[in-house]
């Protein structure tokens, strides 16, 4: 082991945001005290990603939540690494489940994607995905390997990749993931790591979860072994995002209105 991988967590706003509701995002997130020991970023829809970055304080990073293949050209719609860098923003999720199960993006497409994301510089959250069906099936395995070896050969630099695991079945279905069905799906992405990359990308390569994530049940995930953070999807728009940021703070930081806030952001859920 060559040192502690530092806490990430990443607040998926996906397409539930407009201006106001970033403003107040943004206040919950200037004013409360984040743990400093965990990288926290927000995932910003294309067209608010240059406002997210003017208004968010610069320890708080902003990803895109999606890219193409290449720099630039006649693709209507889409947006390139390159243009996500000009917006002042440095991360990209890349891969996420649903633009797999939504918009039937293939393995080949996404390792597309992250190669000329590496090639341009940016970071990259790579996302890998099980459906309730696989795990039924029980091709769990099958599946996380396939998708990893699909990215891990678009991959030239594992010290600028976070990888994500959802469990899609535990995701906004009322059915949680136990501890140990998370841990047992990282340890079988770290283990992949290791044996088909090295013991040093296993080793420092961040893996994180997602899967309802809530202030309810971040802090017992955050101890496991092979975790290193989440990535959030409706929690990200609520003061949630303040726990499960702080998930291995030795208290759990709170905004002194707190229930204020909640209504404040509440209103137009």
């Amino acid at each position: 082991m060559t040192g502690p991988r530092k806490f990430f967590v990443i607040g998926n706003w996906k397409m539930n945001v407009d201006r106001s509701r970033i403003d107040s995002i943004v206040k919950l997130m200037t004013a409360a005290s984040l743990d400093p020991n965990t990288e926290a970023v927000v995932g910003c829809p294309s067209c608010y990603l240059s406002y997210a970055r003017q208004q968010l304080p610069p320890q708080i990073a902003v990803a895109a939540q999606n890219c193409y293949k290449v720099e630039r050209g006649n693709f209507s719609g889409e947006i390139s690494p390159a243009m996500i860098q000009d917006c002042g923003c440095e991360w990209v999720i890349l891969g996420h489940p649903e633009r797999r199960t939504i918009f039937n993006e293939p393995d080949h497409l996404i390792s597309q994607k992250v190669a000329h994301a590496q090639q341009a510089g940016i970071k990259v959250v790579a996302c890998v995905c099980e459906t309730k069906e696989d795990r039924e099936s029980q091709r769990t395995e099958e599946v996380l390997y396939g998708q990893l070896e699909s990215l891990a050969a678009s991959i030239s630099d594992w010290s600028r990749v976070v990888i994500a695991f959802e469990a899609l079945w535990a995701s906004g279905t009322g059915i949680l993931a136990t501890p140990a069905q998370v841990q047992e799906a990282l340890s079988m992405l770290r283990h992949w790591l290791r044996h088909n990359v090295s013991h040093h990308v296993a080793n420092t390569t961040r893996i994180i979860y997602a899967g309802s994530v809530s202030t309810d049940n971040c802090q017992e995930l955050a101890k496991l072994k092979d975790l290193d953070g989440f990535l959030v999807g409706s929690a990200a728009l609520k003061p949630d995002i303040v726990d499960i940021i702080n998930a291995r703070s030795s208290h759990v930081a709170r905004l002194v209105d707190i229930f204020s806030s909640y209504e404040r952001l509440s209103r137009g859920v």
